[in-house]
């Protein structure tokens, strides 16, 4: 009873002690919540531009004609990755202090010495360059609506190499939404199947390049996880040392496939400003929403999502002439659920904690 006492008195003391304190403090925190809530939405924005664009860019580049009918898709990504590397050498040199100097030594650093971790950086390399030659081949077959819709596999590519080569665990509700994704998928690309001129045949092709999209980035993501856990190099020096490596192998992808086209039609054949868009897209689109990302709570990016996969589908109606039915619409909404589903962490249990009573305490009420 005295230590209760004790207790109360106390807490009625700080209360009255930080009771005048309470306005400012509301003021001030006031403030800080109108500062991050437009860092929040304004990342959200961001995010859904991104991802509903890139798709519809993609698509558009592939199937306008005119002026932009015919640019080698090799080429386009290999200037993707020389711009990437532009900006983030840039980048670099914009944040340090001690101007060209201070940047190649810090490039000599953290690449140069430290030679066998910029060596494991090539795996992950050779994925992504084949993942951006991979999206133009899916981009040149399907529509970008179910596009992005098969994009989203990347969730379970992810998980199950997680699972895989980290050992992650996965819950039982991921594991649901994982089969709710599948099942989402595969009913959206059900519900447009012989929709095409194309045939089916086009249509696999685009489907399959879309899943190698997805199995590439996933694996890269999880290998890049496993061998870069606790690294400290920062976003710019990693693209760096990402397009010391994917820009000869885009180099070896433009003399194998389309060197003949290169020679007879030049670098910039069909570019036009769409083409320069998608370049820029792939270039910018993955720095941008890694820099965004960090404003953003994991509910905010699930909700970018599911905008994005709608924009998308409702601007593939007037741009593409797409024809969605009800049964693509189901499978877009059984995608749209899995982004939460999977991400639904559900709360634990608060554990009560009680204070030390004395056994003579403890044997008052039964004396009565």
């Amino acid at each position: 009873r005295r230590c209760a006492g004790r207790f109360m008195a106390s807490a009625e003391g700080e209360e009255s002690e930080t009771q005048p304190l309470t306005p400012n403090r509301g003021e001030e925190r006031g403030a800080g919540w109108s500062e991050s809530s437009v860092l929040k939405y304004g990342s959200l924005g961001l995010v859904i531009v991104q991802n509903s664009s890139h798709v519809l860019l993609l698509r558009y580049s592939r199937v306008a004609g005119g002026e932009c009918e015919g640019y080698v898709t090799s080429v386009a990504v290999l200037f993707a990755e020389l711009l990437k590397l532009t900006f983030c050498c840039a980048t670099i040199l914009f944040c340090l202090e001690g101007g060209p100097c201070a940047t190649l030594a810090r490039l000599k650093t953290d690449i140069w010495d430290r030679k066998l971790d910029t060596l494991k950086v090539a795996v992950p390399a050779l994925c992504y360059t084949v993942q951006n030659n991979l999206q133009f081949i899916a981009a040149s077959h399907l529509e970008a609506a179910l596009l992005q819709l098969l994009y989203q596999t990347k969730t379970l590519s992810t998980a199950i190499f997680g699972v895989v080569i980290l050992s992650k665990s996965l819950r039982c509700n991921q594991w649901l939404a994982l089969c709710v994704l599948v099942a989402g998928v595969v009913t959206a690309q059900w519900s447009q199947q012989g929709a095409a001129n194309g045939g089916s045949k086009g249509d696999m092709t685009g489907v399959l390049a879309a899943l190698g999209v997805s199995v590439c980035s996933g694996f890269a993501s999880v290998y890049l996880e496993k061998i870069l856990k606790g690294d400290k190099t920062s976003l710019w020096v990693r693209n760096v040392q990402l397009c010391i490596f994917s820009i000869p192998l885009q180099l070896f992808a433009v003399w194998q496939r389309d060197w003949g086209k290169v020679q007879s039609q030049g670098w910039l054949h069909g570019f036009c400003p769409v083409t320069w868009a998608v370049v820029c897209m792939f270039a910018f689109g993955g720095l941008l929403v890694a820099v965004v990302i960090r404003f953003a709570d994991n509910n905010l990016k699930n909700l970018a999502m599911a905008i994005a996969i709608i924009l998308s589908c409702l601007a593939s109606i007037p741009l593409f002439n797409f024809q969605p039915n009800q049964v693509f619409w189901s499978g877009a909404a059984l995608v749209i659920a899995s982004i939460f589903l999977y991400a639904w962490q559900p709360k634990a249990r608060e554990s009560t904690s009680y204070l030390p009573v004395q056994g003579g305490e403890m044997s008052s009420p039964s004396r009565k």
